[in-house]
């Protein structure tokens, strides 16, 4: 029996070693140990599989109770090895460690710093990287990286072997983060051409309300049928009465370039389908950049031709601020948002929750933003996209 007790904890230990070296390298604050085991995850099944049997096996001996010639159950004392409760131990320890990889996210914060990116430096890659094999070699990245000063946002995935960061040119360049990188153990694989590596501002979306105007990507003729509001019921009132299968509500500027963006993705995906969606879509304009006034507001309102669109204009963003707050206690200021409803969905004393929405506000900026909701240019398209095809 000791036997198999040393084995199964063996190889459950080896089949999450891979996984449990980068946790403890955060913990120690090294680096060097991260990637030593990740040529065992392709054993991973094997080493599995061989834990099971043994504990299955071990189990079956203690159930195969050994009688003397009087078929009585021998007196002897056993040892602590040949206990259930040491089994049992064992074998919860086993499972522990085999689905390590499972919870590992959960046992280390992410702590990464996000510092408001300057829209004149800011700069974002994707790197190709070697080595990551569970979300704790994610947290290692994640970790190393926002430790360098002018990173704002990190993101490392294991199952698309990248990781995405922006940072400050200024501050920090792309050849120091791929070295930080590569210290943790992993390997960037290949090295991005500048023109790849080093994107201005446009690759990200607004970030801290200081986007630059757009003004001449503006249609020169006005949509006459947007209602200035000076209430919210304003806009209360035709959301109720909308009765469609689906409601849809976004939350533009009528001069940020990306808001513009926004509503060309909205009108490639929400637009294009809600007559056969069934979708009612609301559009309200809003003023956050300086150059948010009515007349401006009147332009973007053309980008949407059918009239069956219901579109307004909040020149205080009365309407965001109530979404922000319904979003998350701590929200403010909403826009460059993208809501979806239920078609019988009432909005009474509160604003309602959507059940799936999208927006394209950086994190660093607007903390309280999900981040698991920010799709940004295409991403945003796409996502729209998927979820009106699933409606």
């Amino acid at each position: 029996m000791k036997i198999q007790i040393a084995l199964s904890i063996l190889t459950a230990m080896s089949a999450s070693m891979c996984c449990i070296t980068p946790v403890l390298a955060i913990i120690a604050g090294t680096s060097s140990i991260a990637t030593s085991f990740h040529w065992i995850e392709p054993f991973r099944p094997y080493l599995i599989s061989l834990t099971v049997l043994v504990l299955g096996f071990a189990w079956f001996q203690s159930f195969s109770r050994t009688k003397d010639d009087c078929g009585c159950e021998p007196t002897k004392k056993k040892s602590i090895f040949y206990s259930r409760t040491t089994l049992s131990l064992v074998t919860i320890i086993s499972f522990l460690l085999i689905t390590f990889p499972s919870y590992s996210k959960f046992l280390l914060h992410n702590s990464t710093n996000h510092t408001a990116p300057n829209q004149d430096t800011n700069r974002k890659v994707e790197l190709k990287v070697f080595g990551m094999t569970c979300a704790s070699c994610e947290l290692h990245i994640e970790n190393e990286v926002s430790n360098l000063n002018g990173v704002s946002f990190v993101k490392a995935s294991y199952k698309n072997g990248s990781t995405i960061v922006e940072f400050n040119g200024q501050k920090v360049d792309a050849d120091k983060i791929i070295a930080t990188i590569n210290k943790t153990g992993y390997k960037v694989e290949g090295i991005p051409n500048k023109t790849t590596l080093l994107q201005d501002q446009t690759a990200n979306c607004c970030s801290n309300g200081t986007c630059k105007d757009h003004l001449g990507k503006l249609p020169s003729e006005e949509n006459k049928n947007l209602r200035v509001i000076s209430n919210i019921t304003e806009v209360q009132k035709p959301f109720n009465a909308q009765n469609g299968k689906v409601k849809f509500v976004a939350i533009l500027s009528p001069t940020c370039g990306w808001c513009l963006s926004g509503a060309e993705s909205v009108q490639k995906t929400v637009i294009e389908k809600m007559k056969s969606k069934d979708i009612d879509v609301i559009i309200v304009w809003t003023s956050m950049v300086k150059t948010d006034d009515q007349s401006a507001a009147y332009k973007a309102a053309s980008l949407f031709k059918d009239q069956s669109i219901i579109q307004f204009f909040d020149s205080e963003n009365l309407f965001g601020d109530i979404v922000a707050r319904r979003l998350n206690p701590q929200g403010n200021k909403a826009w460059d948002i993208y809501m979806f409803f239920d078609g019988d969905t009432q909005w009474g004393k509160e604003f309602p929750r959507p059940f799936e929405y999208a927006h394209q506000l950086h994190s660093p900026a607007y903390p309280w933003a999900d981040k698991t909701k920010y799709f940004c240019g295409n991403e945003l398209t796409k996502r729209l996209d998927e979820i009106i095809n699933a409606l």
